[in-house]
């Protein structure tokens, strides 16, 4: 059989890597957005404003959050579809948060932990983990021993959530080797007290600041200061990409308010 596997993901997208792993063990031929007659053709769409093509199975959060593509879940991945030199897959994917501008609530992942050996492959020295609220998994610890032990790099580009740390697992952190930034969010103005106590306890790292959605500029600015005071690294990240949010992006990447005493300073005298 020829398989084809269509998504708008362009680094990596894991359903259609543990597909691929399927079929191929199967003996079929497997091509990424291939172009051409196939005999079943899949697809897995990231972002709902993508174009979708035609396939013959579907699903993911930019199709519907609720539709899995299911029969693959005890597949490992096949890295070589997309050229990887890591490992890449949740050892947690549920998320007890049920924030309005997000779809994983709406993928009723189970509470089911796994082994980074259910998909980790041991010819790398990095692994990726695509859990979407890693502490609130209750054997989160496990999952760092298992990666200290053979001594991995993680790349983890969700942000760990700032409510739910404590010493342990701020240590936990600070013990474990990161490729780039360590990623935290702050959403919104209502968790504050817990957002400011887990910055004071995390190590250093980059913080998500979701802006446009139900904050005013004045808070938007006020928790970029917190967050660079205490200091970590503000990432504005637009809700709704209109012109005056993506100014406001552009501002805060510059980092040239570091030049000022304070944000709103450097705001005032920004020029977008």
């Amino acid at each position: 059989m020829k398989i084809n596997l269509r998504t708008d993901a362009t680094k990596h997208n894991f359903a259609l890597m543990k597909i691929s792993s399927f079929h191929k063990a199967q003996g079929n031929q497997v091509w990424l957005n291939g172009v051409g007659i196939f005999d079943k053709t899949y697809g897995s769409w990231l972002y709902d404003f993508s174009e979708k093509a035609p396939c013959d199975i579907e699903g993911g959060p930019g199709l519907d959050p609720s539709i899995r593509l299911n029969g693959f879940d005890y597949e490992k991945p096949d890295y070589s579809l997309y050229g990887l030199d890591f490992s890449l897959g949740y050892t947690w994917a549920y998320c007890p948060r049920k924030c309005p501008f997000c779809k994983v609530p709406l993928q009723n992942n189970p509470k089911r932990h796994h082994s980074i050996w259910a998909f980790h492959d041991s010819r790398f020295r990095k692994i990726c983990l695509l859990n979407n609220n890693t502490f609130s998994d209750p054997r989160w610890k496990r999952t760092f021993e298992e990666i200290w032990d053979v001594k991995l790099t993680v790349i983890d580009e969700n942000g760990y959530d700032l409510r739910l740390i404590n010493e342990e697992k701020a240590d936990a952190l600070k013990r474990t080797r990161f490729q780039g930034y360590i990623h935290y969010a702050w959403d919104q103005m209502e968790d504050e007290k817990e957002i400011v106590r887990g910055l004071k306890l995390a190590p250093r790292g980059m913080v998500y600041v979701l802006i446009g959605m139900n904050t005013t500029r004045e808070e938007d600015i006020h928790r970029c200061q917190t967050i660079n005071d205490l200091g970590h690294d503000p990432y504005v990240m637009p809700f709704n990409r209109i012109k005056e949010e993506k100014a406001f992006k552009r501002f805060i990447d510059s980092r040239m308010y570091r030049k000022y005493k304070t944000i709103t300073e450097a705001w005032r005298d920004y020029k977008p």
